[in-house]
C-alpha cells in the first residue's frame, strides 16, 4: 500500500505528511524532555499500541526528525532522541499549545496527565526568552486534585533544564495548580498576576523572585 500523502507542493502539506499522523507530534513532545527508551515513550503515551509507536518512530527516523542510539551498560538499551531537525518543531509545538490552551479547561477524571506534558508546559514559560544573566535553581510543585508532583528547573546561560527529581536546596520554590501552569505556559496569565491572586505561591529571595518573574512575563499578554 502506498504511503499516505497529500501530494501537494505546499510546505504545510509536506510538514503534515511527516508529522501529521495521530500520535506523531506527541512523540516529539515527549522527546523534548530528553532521550527515551521505547518503553518510556509507550508509558508516556497512554493508549498507543506497540505497532503504532513502532511505525511512528520508524517514519520520524526516516525523515531525520529523530535518531536512535545504543546506550552501553548498565543501561544497555536503545534510546530515541530529537535531531536538530526535530528541535525545529519546538516553535510549531509552542504555537499549537497556545492555541489549544484557549479551549482546554480544568482536567477531567478521564483524562491522562503524564509528566512529559507538564514538562512541556514548564518549558513553554521560557521559550524565546533567552536570558544568559540568570542562573538559578527552582522547584515547581504542581498541586491539583488530579495531579501532584514536584519538578526541578535549572536555569543556566539561557538554557532551561527540567527534571522530575527536585532540587534539595532550590533558590526558588513555586506551587501552583495544574490549570494555572497551563495558563502561564500559554501566556494567558502573567506570573506577577498569578502571584498577586495567590494562584501561584513563591518562596525565595525577593530580588531573585523578581528577576525570574520579569523573565517569564517578558512576552506574556
Amino acid at each position: 500500500m502506498a504511503n499516505k500523502t497529500y501530494n501537494q507542493y505546499c510546505a504545510i502539506a509536506n510538514a503534515l505528511d511527516i508529522v501529521g499522523e495521530r500520535w506523531t507530534l506527541l512523540v516529539v513532545r515527549n522527546l523534548l524532555a530528553g532521550s527515551k527508551r521505547f518503553s518510556d515513550l509507550q508509558k508516556g503515551l497512554p493508549g498507543i499500541s506497540t505497532n503504532v509507536l513502532t511505525d511512528r518512530l520508524k517514519k520520524l527516523e526516516a525523515n531525520d526528525t529523530i535518531a536512535s542510539r545504543y546506550l552501553p551498560a548498565p543501561a544497555a538499551s536503545n534510546v530515541y532522541e530529537l535531531t536538530p531537525t526535530g528541535y525545529e518543531l519546538v516553535s510549531a509545538l509552542g504555537a499549537l499549545a497556545r492555541w489549544g490552551a484557549m479551549t482546554l479547561g480544568e482536567p477531567t477524571d478521564d483524562q491522562h496527565i503524564v509528566p512529559e506534558s507538564i514538562i512541556f508546559m514548564i518549558l513553554g514559560m521560557f521559550w524565546g526568552k533567552g536570558n544568559e544573566s540568570i542562573s538559578l535553581t527552582c522547584n515547581l510543585q504542581v498541586d491539583s486534585a488530579h495531579y501532584s508532583e514536584i519538578f526541578a528547573i535549572t536555569l543556566s546561560e539561557g538554557q532551561v533544564m527540567i527534571a522530575q527529581q527536585p532540587h534539595s536546596e532550590p533558590d526558588i520554590t513555586f506551587t501552583t495548580p495544574l490549570h494555572t501552569l497551563l495558563q502561564l505556559s500559554s501566556q494567558q496569565l502573567r506570573m506577577q498576576d498569578a502571584i498577586k491572586t495567590t494562584l501561584l505561591t513563591v518562596s525565595g529571595e525577593q530580588s531573585v523572585v523578581n528577576s525570574i518573574v520579569a523573565w517569564v512575563d517578558s512576552t506574556a499578554n
